[in-house]
């Protein structure tokens, strides 16, 4: 089991964990009104994806991470993914520029990617976590801090969108 750190607390994560290269996992959501949305890991405009995950008590990271991505010159989805539906968090919504909270209802991002913390303060949270999906859906960049209070890495974002921008041909690996 992967650890981290909150506070003084160590807490423990679920044991899956998907990794750089590894091709990213479509799954399912609830939006901010409660309706069931289809999360896609690639998209027929061939625009990248970043799906951030955050325990609630940490969201008001979210502003700062919304602020800088509104600033990306190319296309991209963006979701920051909760545990749990609250109407807190669903309130956020209307004053985000670019990314779009949604809620873990399913229990799907939290296992499929290794985000879901399963002891301690936050059990049943989802820890702070970026994913940087490629036009082609694989995982091409991960931030998952050990301590949940280090804020995601902005700077080393811009270095990976960029990359993954540029590495993309869209003739696959036999062209």
């Amino acid at each position: 089991m992967s650890e981290i750190r909150y506070k003084d607390e160590i807490l423990c994560l679920t044991d899956e964990f998907t990794d750089v290269g590894y091709m990213a996992e479509n799954f399912e959501a609830l939006d901010a009104n409660k309706e069931s949305i289809s999360i896609k890991r690639s998209h027929t405009n061939h625009a990248m994806s970043v799906f951030i995950s955050l325990p609630t008590p940490l969201m008001d990271e979210i502003f700062i991470l919304d602020e800088f991505l509104s600033m990306v010159q190319v296309e991209i989805y963006c979701y920051v993914v909760f545990s749990h539906y609250s109407d807190e968090v669903a309130s956020i919504s209307s004053k985000l520029k670019t990314i779009k909270p949604i809620f873990d209802e399913f229990n799907e991002f939290g296992e499929l990617y290794g985000t879901q913390i399963e002891s301690g303060s936050l059990a049943s949270e989802l820890c702070k976590s970026l994913f940087l999906v490629s036009k082609d859906g694989a995982i091409f960049y991960i931030d998952m801090p050990q301590d949940l209070q280090t804020p995601l890495d902005r700077d080393r974002l811009q270095i990976e969108l960029n990359k993954a921008y540029l590495t993309y041909t869209g003739v696959g690996c036999h062209g």
